[in-house]
């Protein structure tokens, strides 16, 4: 069988793309770091938003009218601006990221689109610069992966999220820190997150998660400031 020029092209194509995923993710078994800022541009493309929707995401997540939301690792925005239009006017959509130039290039892109119901900030999602039980709605769309420790990052969360609040954690499978959604529910687990919802298959789904009924808030009163700690992590209540 004979094959025409174009179409020994799209082969090696073929080839060289799922060499440099399984490459890309021997390499994320042993190092885990954020995707590349100069890369983090051509995550919203057509192909992207025809294979996990982000209008389907967002549906999941359940984000509505008047909502606190929080997107940890938003990139270049596929899913932000889909989750500004639900929370509407009265709500607000906080979107951190740790690489300042991912954060530049989406306040770029919405002072663009004229969206002015997002805050985005350059933060870490091992310390959140906001107070507890903030949040309505906390997402992350193929991040969890990317952060080395997960507990950490998900106990935060769990600080500034409310106690009637969902955690929001979506996969895609073209990329290359893409976990079963066993592992994430593991993941989930170990910081006393229940779940509540699934959604999607293979190629791309959401879980979404709410805190144990078994964990219990404890407050410290002393002379200074309120505190709240959840396993031992302490911190000033933000404003």
């Amino acid at each position: 069988m004979s094959y025409t020029t174009p179409q020994v092209i799209l082969l090696w194509i073929v080839a060289l793309a799922i060499a440099w995923v399984i490459l890309v993710r021997i390499v994320r078994m042993f190092v885990h770091f954020p995707i590349p800022s100069f890369l983090a541009q051509f995550l919203d493309n057509p192909i992207r938003r025809m294979l996990q929707p982000p209008a389907t995401v967002v549906d999941w997540i359940d984000i509505r009218e008047g909502m606190r939301v929080l997107e940890i690792g938003p990139g270049p925005g596929t899913f932000t601006i889909e989750a500004a239009r639900r929370a509407g006017d009265n709500g607000r959509i906080f979107a951190v990221d740790i690489q300042p130039v991912v954060i530049t290039r989406l306040d770029e892109r919405l002072k663009r689109d004229e969206i002015t119901n997002v805050r985005a900030e350059v933060a870490s999602a091992y310390q959140l610069p906001y107070r507890n039980g903030f949040f309505d709605r906390v997402f992350m769309i193929t991040v969890l992966g990317e952060i080395p420790d997960k507990r950490r990052a998900l106990l935060e969360i769990k600080r500034v999220l409310k106690d009637d609040g969902l955690l929001a954690v979506g996969e895609f499978l073209p990329d290359p820190d893409y976990p079963r959604r066993e592992t994430v529910f593991n993941w989930c687990r170990s910081a006393r997150f229940e779940l509540v919802g699934r959604y999607g298959g293979l190629w791309h789904y959401v879980l979404t998660f709410k805190k144990s009924e078994s964990q219990k808030k404890q407050t410290i009163i002393h002379s200074g400031p309120v505190k709240f700690f959840s396993f031992g992590s302490l911190r000033e209540t933000f404003a």
